[in-house]
């Protein structure tokens, strides 16, 4: 069974900008593991704030659709028909 490409990485990309956003509302209306967070923060080039959660769940949606992509051409490359 081959996988398709771009169902796969829609799947990977709205994972993980959901989890993402979801992580930093949780950590922003709670203030819990706010210092993993805003270290994790750091490794971006957006502010803690709800507006930095934003950003950053577009940027890991984009990130998340080439690798989705990526790993399904790569698993077709392998699997039989």
């Amino acid at each position: 069974m081959k996988f398709d490409k771009i169902a796969l990485a829609w799947a990977f990309a709205i994972f993980d900008a959901l989890i993402v956003f979801l992580v930093m509302a949780f950590s922003l209306l709670t203030c819990r593991a706010s210092d993993i967070l805003t270290r994790a923060a750091a490794l971006h080039w957006v502010s803690y704030s709800w507006a930095g959660a934003l950003v950053m769940a577009i940027e890991h949606a984009v990130i998340g659709f080439i690798l989705g992509w990526f790993f399904a051409w790569v698993y077709n490359l392998f699997v039989r028909e």
